[in-house]
């Protein structure tokens, strides 16, 4: 098997696309103490040399950014002018994104993947120019997510507004300190496993059969119910990339595939104790979707999604304890 031509050695950002960067940023800093944020107002002449599907064009937006542990998360509202930002709120609504990681040179990680056929879908260039700060949207379709290879200098060249503005602490009642994981949803999970590895050099993967015996009390909606699916795990840095495929049953998994198709379903966060942390969201009004144990009971293994809407996508706290309780198939 050959090597890829780019590989991705870590998650640097997951994006969300929003209509009102100001309102969902205090929602992530007031339900689970992500922030305080820093917003550019993202446009010329900071952000110069654009392109929309290969071509020359003009457009401006508005960013959100906060560091979530060692992940950065990016709210980002178009403003004026075509973006695929636009497109997606079109097409999709709000929510996830894309997923981005850091090159020494956007350039020609871009024409690596153009000549395995993958095309520009956006790009840019921001800051000093001596930086070679620039970003590069890739339709890298068969990994069912959009990836931005950026470089970042050591300077953006423009002060951002804080927000909140002043020093008071978070009212959070969960804090969420990092992500641990972010999630995609697929039909099939072996062949977009092997897509990661051959493309982006994303593995090996761990892959399980998350099924009873080992998941068991698992509800869907607030009522008990028996499903399964195949799961597959990698490490990318500090982050953990799922892949889920269900199987049987009613999940919310299958739910997402016939409501969306494939892509960006969820991202979860390390709890001591989920049962708390879910109830003290239930306590804000923001219901369990799905939930489950997992692993031999005295390791507390446990997940459960939330619908916390006011943050446009699926946040999972979960516990995972020393020994998950099964031996997964690798891939490769």
């Amino acid at each position: 098997m050959t090597s890829p031509k780019i590989e991705c050695k870590g998650i640097n950002q997951v994006a969300i696309v929003v209509h009102d960067l100001e309102q969902v940023a205090m929602n992530y800093w007031t339900i689970l103490g992500i922030g305080p944020w820093s917003i550019f107002e993202w446009e010329a002449p900071l952000v110069y040399d654009r392109t929309y599907h290969g071509q020359r064009a003009w457009a401006r937006e508005r960013i959100a950014l906060a560091q979530v542990g060692a992940v950065q998360l990016e709210l980002v509202q178009p403003v004026e002018g075509p973006s695929i930002y636009r497109d997606w709120l079109e097409e999709h609504g709000e929510g996830l994104h894309h997923m981005n990681f850091l090159v020494d040179d956007v350039d020609q990680a871009v024409a690596a993947l153009a000549e395995l056929g993958f095309p520009s879908m956006q790009s840019g260039r921001f800051g000093p120019p001596e930086q070679h700060g620039a970003y590069n949207y890739v339709d890298v379709w068969p990994l069912r997510t959009i990836w931005e290879p950026v470089h970042i200098g050591e300077e953006i060249g423009a002060e951002p507004t804080m927000l909140p503005a002043g020093e008071e602490p978070s009212p959070a009642k969960i804090k969420c300190q990092g992500i641990n994981q972010v999630a995609i949803v697929v039909h099939d999970l072996e062949q977009v496993a092997l897509n990661y590895w051959t493309i982006l050099g994303i593995g090996p993967w761990s892959i399980f059969e998350w099924e009873a015996p080992l998941v068991y009390d698992r509800t869907y909606h607030g009522q008990r119910a028996w499903a399964r699916e195949r799961i597959a795990l990698a490490q990318v840095g500090a982050v953990q990339l799922e892949l889920v495929q269900p199987v049987e049953g009613p999940s919310i998994y299958r739910d997402w595939l016939e409501e969306h198709g494939e892509g960006l379903h969820h991202m979860n966060f390390l709890v001591d104790d989920v049962d708390q942390a879910v109830a003290a969201l239930a306590g804000q009004g923001f219901p369990s979707m799905q939930s489950g144990r997992f692993g031999p009971p005295d390791q507390h293994g446990a997940y459960n999604y939330v619908d916390v809407w006011p943050l446009r996508t699926i946040w999972e706290p979960v516990h995972i304890g020393e020994e998950i309780g099964a031996k997964p198939t690798m891939l490769p």
